[in-house]
C-alpha cells in the first residue's frame, strides 16, 4: 500500500472513530473528552470535525460547547437499519391501531442498547414525547426498547444492563436485579410496559415483532399520557397483540 492510501485508511479510521465515539453519548461530548477518548491530536481532531460539521454529520451546541450527531448521519443510520420488509408490513397494521385506539403509534428496531424509531402513526389524540422519528433511546427505559431487548441474546442483555444505567424520570427502574426480572416477566406475558420511566406523565404498551426464523426483528408501541392510557391498556395491548401477531405472519413467523 502506498504512503497516500495508508493515509487516506488511517483518515477514514479517524473519521469513523470520531462519529462512534459522539453517538455513544447521547448528552454530547466536548473537544477535550474527544480527544482524551479517541487519542487523536487536538489539531487533527477539531479540523476533522469542522470537515464533518460543514457537511452536516455532526453538530456543535454552542450553549454546553457539546459534540452531537447531525442530520445526514442520522439519515445513515436510519437506512442501513431499516428493514423495509418490516416498514412495509407495518405501515397498514399501524394505521389501523392508531385508528382504533386515538393513541401515536411506533415501529422500532433494536441497534446496539437502544431503540431506533422508523415509524410513527398519530392518532387522532395529541401527545409530546421524545420519540420521534430517527430517535435513538436508551432500551432499558422504554417501551419498545424493553420489548427488543427481552428478545436478545442473554450475553447482549448482560453487556447492556452492565452500563451505566442512568435514571431520566423518578420511575426509572436502574438496578439490575430488578432490571432482569422485568426483562423475563415480559419474555413470559409477550408485552413490555413503560410507567413513565424515561418520561414523566407518558405511559407505552410495547410487543415484539418475530420475522420467519423466530428472531425479533421490531416492536410496536402505543403511547399517550398516562391520565387516558391507565383507563384503557387492556384494550390497547388486546390491539397491539393483534396487530404484532398479523405483522410476524407477514414476515413468515410461525408461532408454534
Amino acid at each position: 500500500m502506498s504512503n497516500d492510501e495508508n493515509s487516506n485508511a488511517s483518515g477514514v479510521d479517524k473519521v469513523l472513530t470520531i462519529l462512534e465515539e459522539i453517538s455513544d453519548h447521547s448528552e454530547g461530548i466536548s473537544l477535550a473528552e474527544l480527544v482524551k477518548r479517541t487519542r487523536i491530536a487536538k489539531t487533527t481532531l477539531f479540523r476533522t470535525l469542522e470537515t464533518l460539521k460543514d457537511r452536516q454529520y455532526v453538530m456543535l451546541d454552542n450553549a454546553t460547547e457539546r459534540y452531537h450527531l447531525d442530520l445526514k448521519s442520522l439519515e445513515l443510520g436510519i437506512k442501513g437499519l431499516m428493514n423495509v420488509n418490516l416498514v412495509e408490513a407495518s405501515i397498514p397494521y399501524l394505521k389501523t391501531l392508531s385508528a382504533k385506539t386515538s393513541e401515536t403509534c411506533f415501529l422500532g428496531v433494536y441497534n446496539s442498547g437502544h431503540v431506533v424509531y422508523l415509524y410513527k402513526s398519530e392518532g387522532t389524540l395529541s401527545i409530546q414525547t421524545n420519540a420521534r422519528l430517527g430517535a435513538r433511546l436508551p432500551a432499558y427505559c422504554t417501551g419498545i426498547g424493553k420489548a427488543l431487548l427481552a428478545f436478545q441474546p442473554l450475553e447482549e442483555i448482560d453487556r447492556v444492563l452492565n452500563e451505566p444505567l442512568h435514571p431520566f424520570t423518578e420511575k426509572t427502574i436502574v438496578d439490575r436485579v430488578a432490571l432482569y426480572e422485568v426483562l423475563a416477566d415480559i419474555r413470559l406475558k409477550g408485552y413490555s410496559l413503560d410507567n413513565e420511566e424515561n418520561e414523566e406523565g407518558l405511559t407505552c404498551v410495547a410487543r415484539p415483532v418475530f420475522n420467519y426464523t423466530g428472531a425479533v426483528v421490531g416492536a410496536l408501541s402505543v403511547a399517550g399520557p398516562t391520565h387516558r392510557m391507565e383507563r384503557k391498556i387492556a384494550q390497547v395491548n388486546d390491539e397491539l397483540e393483534q396487530a404484532c401477531s398479523l405483522i410476524s405472519r407477514r414476515l413468515g413467523f410461525i408461532n408454534r
